[in-house]
């Protein structure tokens, strides 16, 4: 069937609203024009038919296939008339059907049908009933809308169902019910009201979950389980509802109790075999009851072997002396009898009868191959006439047919057993009687080692040259060996032995490369080893020789040549890289060539060399490596000989052996060591410069240091140059204090003039001779607490290279007050001018902020002496304006004064 993409989310084209329902045409209102197609029919939700009624089918679309998602389809009649005619799928939520979804894709024409997958989730949101329809848009034309189908979208499965029993109620082992045996019932319930079904597995089940029906819609279900096991069992259970989505876990726990007898034998234990018991021969088991009142247990072997019954005399274990009828694994079934005669759940006890010969000798079972092993086979079942064994190696395979050995008169037997394979990995022994019956077989674990040549080889490590190879290995009696090399049948040498056991062979190397051979030794039986070799690499890569830069020990750090020579057949010249140094050198008539070459830095290095033929084929590469020393570290001098202190100053070390890396200290006599900056090294290594911070050095002599890396030894130069003092900068021109001097005022320092120039500077004030604390920046605000005093700034200036220089301005004269206090907003009288009644003053606003007021109050002009913030109107005053003077305060500063408007005593 041919798949269409959907074109999900495509907006419609046009504004129109629609109004959605069974049925109904949605756009315009207007039929539309004759269409070459019918409305289509046919219409499956999710491959099922449609439903015409609410809530029609519930859907998970998680569950319905990879795309997760709601498959809408359906078939139409007739030929699309346009290029590209279209599918309109609508749909919407039943309770707002004036919202339709619309989804459109194209058509697939060999089958007519259109087909749309609702992927969106967003759109397709749990618990919403959806109706849909479908029509074909044939470019202006379009088709009837199809019927309408409706389906419920359902994602989630819900809270676990609960599980009861009460044969097997949950809890621990003191609430066990039943027991091994005893059926019960249990009875899942579903929290949810759409359960159908619900899916569950007992412990110990298969890893497939069974199911059973609901119920009814939300209802219950029961099933019956019998336990095989005793101790804690649980059962897991999943409510599954109508749209197939599973709800969360139930994992119910029980315990079952144990009726089954215990079973023992140490005669015929059910882990291994003991080799005193047999058939026919009796052992002894203990049963022990798990069930009271126990009065005897029913035993049976097999269904067709020994049966039988033991009373337990009241004990709760008993013994009963059980011989097996035949050989082999078989299985003893055990229940207890309690005294009403009920019989309760069997133990399956399962032990094998080992009838199979017992086996002597060589028991460490470990041979070399071509050699073998000796047992001795001893009967263990009656009249053993012969026997039979097989090999089995570690892929299990057996050979078809087994070897037969006569047994003696005794029945015994003596077994050589030769080793040929190293993969063997067990002997079988079987016992056969004269009527043809056989035993158990009896296992022999083998360990046989292939004893492969070991190969040890001189010479041939190049092209031409011929290797010596000795080979010997751990096999007896060897006869001779096979031997090749590269696996090549043309070098194929069979040699014999050395009355050793040894063989040496040679073969001359004519390719390069990797190489090896492979040597396998045989006996006089034809028995084989497995394969031994080596391997090795033959080379034609030119040989480096020098005695300046030997690959052992060290060259100077000087002038040095390398010579060439080849290995490669018809070398005419030599191409080579190193450090700092790649080219081609042409060979001498004797093949040979010399090129010479100066390092460019001490330590370890490689040199790659290639022999060129005429017509251009390489040799293998030599790789060829050695050390160079670095020269000798000294240090011989330094300059200049004196150096100010004050900056960073470059000095001049020479002496031998320097490098940029080194590390470079210079340490003033009774000061600490200063690291200093390595700025340059001469390509003689005589001579390097370095930056050194001298600011806070002190003077007099130092010593310098070099220390090529930290795990070597520094070199050191005493006294080595001097440190003075630097020169400190003149003041020509003193510094000054600008502005007026007075409370609340910023004033400013000039820096004056400095010799030389200065670079940056520095202030502090100070008021009659006492620094200012914090005040150390080019201007200063005078606070009313320097009123009276003089004020002074120093300046420090300073110069890179230079000693700073310091000098302070001329007093000021005696810092005065600062100007009067104003009135911003002038003050006010509030409250009642009448006669008994009493006015408030209000203080205005000032700048600067005032500390404290004081108050003048007049009636008539006349000062009345009040000088509180209210006043009290009396007779006196009836007719007279009353005004209030304030006088602002500030430490520092001249008083501000303001008065109030005037107001009218009223009686």
């Amino acid at each position: 069937m041919r798949t269409f993409a959907p074109m999900f989310g495509r907006p419609l084209a046009t504004a129109t609203t629609f109004a959605v329902g069974c049925a109904m045409v949605v756009g315009a209102g207007a039929t539309p024009a004759a269409a070459a197609v019918g409305g289509p029919t046919d219409l499956t939700t999710a491959g099922r038919a449609c439903e015409a009624q609410a809530p029609g089918p519930y859907l998970s679309p998680v569950r319905l296939n990879d795309a997760n998602a709601v498959v809408l389809r359906g078939t139409y009649s007739g030929t699309p008339q346009s290029a590209d005619p279209q599918a309109d799928f609508q749909v919407w939520d039943v309770t707002t059907p004036d919202a339709p979804q619309q989804w459109l894709t194209g058509l697939a024409p060999e089958n007519n049908q259109v087909y749309i997958q609702l992927e969106d989730p967003d759109r397709q949101r749990h618990g919403i009933t959806y109706a849909w329809r479908v029509r074909v848009l044939d470019g202006a034309d379009a088709s009837p809308w199809s019927g309408t189908c409706y389906f419920t979208i359902d994602r989630i499965g819900g809270p676990a169902p609960d599980v009861a029993s009460v044969k097997y109620p949950s809890g621990d082992w003191e609430h066990a019910g039943g027991a091994v045996g005893d059926a019960g019932s249990f009875t899942f319930t579903s929290t949810s009201d759409d359960t159908v079904s619900y899916q569950y597995r007992f412990s110990g089940a298969d890893d497939e979950y069974a199911e059973v029906p609901a119920e009814g819609l939300g209802g219950p279900a029961t099933v019956t389980w019998t336990p095989q096991d005793a101790s804690q069992q649980s059962v897991s259970v999943y409510a599954i509802d109508r749209a197939g989505n599973w709800s969360e876990r139930n994992v119910y726990e029980f315990w079952v109790r144990e009726t089954r007898p215990s079973v023992f034998s140490s005669a015929y234990p059910d882990w291994s075999t003991n080799l005193d018991y047999g058939v026919g021969v009796p052992g002894a088991f203990e049963f022990t009851s798990n069930v009271p009142g126990t009065e005897s247990f029913a035993w049976r072997i097999d269904g067709d072997g020994p049966s039988g019954s033991v009373a337990t005399g009241g004990d709760r274990t008993v013994t009963a002396m059980i011989a097996p009828t035949r050989a082999g694994r078989q299985t003893l079934y055990v229940r207890s009898v309690t005294a009403d005669g009920a019989t309760h759940p069997e133990r399956a006890y399962t032990f094998v009868v080992d009838n199979a010969p017992r086996v002597t000798g060589d028991v460490d079972r470990y041979v070399i191959i071509g050699s073998s092993l000796r047992f001795h086979l001893a009967p263990r079942m009656p009249e053993v006439t012969s026997y039979l064994y097989w090999t089995r190696d570690y892929n299990g395979n057996e050979p078809d047919e087994k070897t037969v050995l006569p047994a003696g008169t005794d029945g015994t037997a003596d077994l050589t057993w030769t080793a040929t394979s190293e993969s063997t990995q067990a002997l079988y022994v079987q016992s056969r009687s004269a009527d043809g019956t056989l035993s158990e077989p009896r296992f022999i674990s083998i360990s046989v080692s292939g004893a492969s040549p070991y190969v040890t080889r001189s010479g041939g490590e190049v092209v031409g040259s011929t290797a010596t190879f000795t080979a010997r290995t751990e096999m007896a009696n060897v006869a001779e060996y096979e031997v090749l090399l590269n696996r090549d049948p043309s070098t194929r040498q069979v040699l014999p032995a050395a009355a050793d056991g040894t063989v040496t062979f040679r073969y001359t190397l004519t390719k390069r490369g990797y190489t090896y051979v492979t040597v396998v030794a045989r006996n006089a039986a034809g028995v084989q080893t497995t394969e031994g070799g080596t391997s090795w690499s033959v080379t034609d890569s030119p040989v480096v020789v020098s005695t300046d830069f030997p690959s052992s020990g060290s060259g100077k750090f000087a002038p040095g040549t390398f010579t060439f020579k080849p290995r490669q057949l018809g070398a005419v010249k030599y191409t080579y890289q190193m450090p700092g140094a790649e080219g081609t050198v042409a060979a001498a008539a004797d093949g040979t060539a010399t090129i010479t070459w100066t390092p460019s830095d001490a330590g370890y290095h490689t040199l790659y060399v290639k022999s060129v033929t005429a017509d251009g084929a390489e040799s293998l590469q030599t790789y060829y490596s050695f050390y160079v020393a670095p020269d000798p570290l000294t240090v011989t001098s330094v300059s200049p000989a004196s150096v100010e202190t004050g900056a960073v100053r470059t000095i001049t070390i020479t002496g031998s052996g320097f490098h940029q890396e080194d590390q470079v200290t210079v340490t003033p006599s009774g000061g600490t060591a200063i690291v200093a900056t390595v700025r340059s090294v001469s390509a003689d290594r005589r001579t390097l410069t370095a930056d050194v911070d001298l600011t806070s050095a002190g003077v007099g002599k130092a010593s310098v240091s070099v220390r090529p890396d930290e795990w070597s030894d520094q070199v050191s130069l005493a006294d080595a140059f001097s440190i003075t003092g630097a020169q400190a900068l003149r003041s020509v021109t003193a510094p000054a204090v600008t502005g007026t001097v007075a409370v609340g005022a910023t004033v400013g320092a000039s820096t004056g003039e400095w010799s030389p120039a200065a670079s940056a500077y520095t202030y502090q004030w100070a008021a009659d001779g006492t620094a200012i604390s914090g005040a150390t920046g080019a201007t200063y605000v005078i606070p009313a607490s320097l009123l009276g005093k003089r004020l002074t700034v120093a300046v420090t200036a300073t110069k890179p290279g230079y000693a700073s220089g310091r000098a302070t301005s001329q007093a000021t004269v005696p810092v005065a007050k600062g100007p009067a206090l104003q009135a911003t907003v002038k003050p006010t009288i509030t409250g009642t001018p009448r006669v008994g009644q009493t006015v408030q003053a209000t203080t205005g606003t000032w700048t600067p902020a005032a500390d404290s007021y004081r108050y003048e109050w007049r009636v008539g002009g006349e000062l009345t002496g009040t000088t509180t913030k209210t006043l009290t109107l009396t007779a006196a005053m009836r007719g007279k304006a009353v005004t209030v003077t304030v006088v602002a305060v500030k430490a520092g500063y001249a008083n501000g004064r303001a008065a109030s408007a005037p107001v009218t005593v009223r009686a």
